[in-house]
């Protein structure tokens, strides 16, 4: 019997290692004191439904924020990066080019980062996406608000190289060795040959460009619990419809004590029909086990972690 017929989304792509959807925020407001200066009130209605709307002053700097001066309905999803941290995604509704929030909401330090992905927003790359970082805290009553402490950019994992294993198909080798950048393999170990040849391919795609480095946040949520913002940006710049996958933004809620992670894709698909470029959109939630990789093993990852960024100067 082929066990994948259980699954809801079916086959081993990369979604199969996700974890379920969590629907403990179900009946919460939350008011979030932003330290751009716009705070924004989240109000979950069920376990899939929610609304958001600024509080006080509306942003005016970009046209789509307008949405949220009066509650903003959204179909979100959660997922569980340890017992008191949540992440949220939603892709606002009725909105083009379109528009996903990211929360990370952490109910122990009563802290919160969001990050906004708009497409659109680069004339030169339509559907190259510019992920944009806050932070901030979680409204108490009685407790006076402070500027700090806030989650942040950290170098923590800096210097490492981390396997994640998607599903018995996928797996991805992540070198965390630059403050802003990171670089990714696809791994040939795994043990069938349709999985093999997933990596194959995947790689003959990287290897199209003059290396894997991408663009990254590291962000430090509590220890042992970070949140990666990654995109592929060179993908998108060189090769555009020719790789498929568009600017693809991930935000991952990394947990070390764990070696796992969850989190979410957003971006667009391209595939060629009858001769036409369709583009589709992505938004997925992941989750992954991991390994972290002693590099003094093989001579491989040492290369994969010196070898010079070659987006960048001398």
């Amino acid at each position: 019997m082929d066990l994948r017929k259980f699954r809801p989304q079916g086959g081993n792509d990369i979604t199969q290692y996700c974890p379920p959807l969590c629907f403990e925020l179900a009946g919460q407001k939350l008011e979030l004191q932003m330290d751009n200066g716009y705070d924004i009130l989240l109000n979950f209605i069920d376990g899939k439904s929610m609304e958001w709307s600024w509080i006080g002053a509306t942003p005016a700097f970009e046209p789509w924020m307008a949405h949220g001066k009066s509650p903003k309905k959204e179909a979100y999803e959660c997922l569980k990066g340890d017992d008191t941290t949540y992440l949220v995604s939603y892709v606002c509704a009725n909105i083009e080019p379109r528009v996903n929030h990211v929360w990370v909401i952490d109910m122990e330090k009563m802290l919160v980062t969001r990050v906004f992905c708009a497409v659109g927003k680069n004339p030169r790359w339509p559907l190259l996406i510019t992920p944009e970082v806050d932070f901030g805290c979680i409204k108490q009553p009685g407790v006076e608000y402070k500027a700090y402490p806030r989650h942040g950019f950290s170098g923590d994992m800096i210097g490492n190289v981390v396997q994640w294993r998607y599903g018995s198909e996928l797996s991805t080798v992540h070198a965390y060795y630059d403050p802003y950048f990171y670089r990714i393999t696809y791994p040939l170990d795994n043990t069938t040959a349709a999985s093999k040849k997933t990596s194959e391919n995947m790689n003959t795609m990287v290897n199209a460009l003059p290396s894997s480095d991408e663009p990254i946040n590291y962000i430090k949520i509590k220890d042992g619990l970070y949140l990666t913002v990654q995109t592929e940006s060179y993908m998108e710049k060189i090769r555009g419809a020719a790789a498929g996958f568009r600017s693809d933004t991930f935000c991952f809620l990394e947990n070390f004590k764990r070696v796992s992670f969850i989190g979410r894709g957003f971006g667009t698909m391209t595939n060629r029909e009858n001769g036409k470029e369709i583009n589709s959109p992505i938004h997925i939630m992941i989750g992954t086990y991991g390994n972290i990789i002693d590099q003094t093993k093989d001579p491989f990852w040492e290369k994969f972690t010196t070898d010079p960024n070659p987006y960048l100067v001398n």
